[in-house]
């Protein structure tokens, strides 16, 4: 009897892991059913945020150049200006650079 009883408790148990088995295995693909989806619109946004960091990169450094061009005709130009004065009045020229390093020598003298 013992035997008996012993073999029927083996196979509910048998019964229970395989039952048990079955029920992971469908849980597990439940999951990875519904993580692909969730993978897929995880990428989607991840792509479009690179996207925007992209676009907005590209506009910064092209407004950037703009600028950059800008000062440099600027700089081209006040440096022009400066050497067509100084073509013109080189007299004048001179007495303002004495005067603008006599200026600088008291100003920083005062500083000591």
């Amino acid at each position: 009897m013992n035997t008996i009883k012993q073999s029927t408790d083996q196979a509910s148990v048998t019964s229970i892991g395989k039952d048990m088995r079955a029920d992971l295995h469908q849980a597990i693909d439940k999951a990875a059913d519904q993580a692909q989806p969730m993978a897929d619109r995880l990428a989607v946004s991840a792509h479009k945020g690179v996207d925007q960091v992209g676009d907005t990169v590209n506009d910064v450094s092209g407004s950037l150049l703009a600028r950059g061009k800008q000062l440099g005709a600027a700089y081209n130009s006040a440096a022009e200006t400066g050497r067509t004065y100084v073509r013109t009045s080189p007299a004048i020229s001179i007495l303002v650079a004495m005067a603008a390093g006599y200026g600088l020598s008291k100003l920083l003298a005062a500083r000591k």
